[in-house]
């Protein structure tokens, strides 16, 4: 009997999960929703034959806040109404770091905001633009933050069940790491940590700074939105630079000249923020790991061997990044290991998946792995047939129209 399906969406170069836990009283966790077409095409579907079969979203984690990753999600609430008057499936309980949930609203200004800060507000967020992803069926034709709605302002309106397990603070590791969604599932927390938040804060209030100085910080609703939208519009720079050069994925290559290759971390402050963790269900651990940065996912389980004697192997591990080379270190595969690795990209921008996490991946022998694709990937490596016997490896590619189901 299969006790957990980890449905894996196609989400172009996004993230979007969905984990069904149990067989009669099933625990559904959604993980990010991908782009809006994801959300219309794939999961919407999804969600009404599951909502007809008398289920509901137990938990839905939106690990940060990048279009790729939340565009689906707002979707999903823009349609589902309010939490006692669900329209698409019964929503229990979100996760979701937003500008509330930032500690230096712990010191925000009684006062409230003069012209000038509205003005500069009002600006942030009529200035910015989130390009929608371009796919059949795609239901966006080019939303202004004008004309969208934030994520945090949908679920104020619906009145969703909102970080509680934090009492309604930040999803923070150092608050609390651990949850018990039911007496037989349970979460690690592994991202963020206060450290990786004050980055976030602080990278907020330089933008604020850069107009006013003296910005007084309060629970004005315009912060939501204003926030919201200026980290959905920012590019990240690493990032644009690698896609400006994608020569190099194309050249023919040994496995051992792309393992001598230096790692550059992501230094990403928006993926640093990442929700990581560890899903335990009876003897079952999956490990996902969002955009998250290599070193607080490596030292939190580190912390969880030396403590709990805990065994760093996993059912399935969700590669942090789509397979980004700066977010899956060499330290951290020393560590970690799986016999399934979970990759969520097409292809088609950023370099992803990059060789040099494939390499360090396949590299290391001792156990068989499986290296699942929600598309199909062109890349050198993972057609080697002389790699696959000698590291024991298997590739299993979907197509761009199916919903990848692993089951275990």
């Amino acid at each position: 009997m299969t006790n957990i399906k980890v449905e894996v969406y196609p989400a172009l170069e996004g993230d979007c999960f969905l984990i069904c836990i149990g067989d009669r009283k099933k625990t559904n966790i959604l993980v990010d929703g991908g782009f809006a077409s994801t959300y219309h095409n794939y999961l919407k579907p999804r969600l009404l034959e599951m909502a007809e079969n008398g289920e509901e979203l137990s938990l839905v984690i939106v690990t940060h806040v990048d279009a790729d990753h939340i565009e689906g999600i707002i979707e999903l609430f823009k349609e589902n109404g309010t939490a006692e008057n669900p329209l698409i499936i019964p929503i229990k309980e979100v996760w979701h770091n937003s500008y509330r949930h930032l500690n230096f609203l712990k010191q925000k200004s009684v006062e409230e905001l003069d012209v000038k800060e509205e003005s500069i507000l009002s600006g942030i967020i009529s200035k910015s633009y989130v390009e929608p992803s371009k796919s059949r069926n795609n239901p966006n034709k080019g939303v202004s933050a004008r004309d969208g709605s934030t994520l945090a302002a949908l679920l104020y309106k619906g009145k969703y069940s909102w970080n509680n397990a934090f009492n309604g603070a930040a999803v923070n590791l150092n608050e609390r790491n651990f949850i018990s969604l039911t007496s037989e599932i349970s979460l690690n927390l592994l991202s963020p940590d206060s450290n990786k938040l004050k980055r976030l804060e602080k990278f907020w209030l330089t933008e604020l700074r850069k107009s006013k100085y003296d910005f007084k910080l309060n629970d004005n609703i315009l912060f939501d939105d204003a926030y919201e939208f200026y980290l959905l519009s920012q590019k990240d720079e690493q990032q644009v630079n690698e896609s400006k050069n994608i020569s190099y994925q194309k050249e023919k290559t040994s496995l051992n000249s792309v393992l001598n290759k230096k790692m550059i971390y992501d230094n990403s402050v928006v993926n640093g923020s990442s929700i990581s963790f560890i899903l335990e269900y009876k003897d079952y651990k999956l490990l996902f790991l969002a955009d998250s940065h290599p070193d607080i996912v490596r030292e939190n389980i580190q912390g969880l061997v030396d403590t709990q004697g805990y065994i760093p192997f996993f059912d399935v591990i969700k590669v942090a990044h789509h397979g980004s080379h700066r977010n899956t270190s060499t330290e951290l595969l020393s560590l970690i290991d799986s016999s399934v690795y979970l990759f969520s990209t097409n292809g088609k921008k950023n370099n992803h998946p990059n060789n040099e996490t494939i390499a360090r991946i396949i590299s290391r022998k001792g156990t068989e792995r499986r290296l699942i694709f929600n598309y199909f990937i062109e890349n050198e490596l993972l057609a080697n047939e002389d790699l696959k016997k000698e590291y024991r490896f298997i590739v299993e590619f979907s197509d761009e129209f199916e919903i990848k189901v692993i089951e275990i």
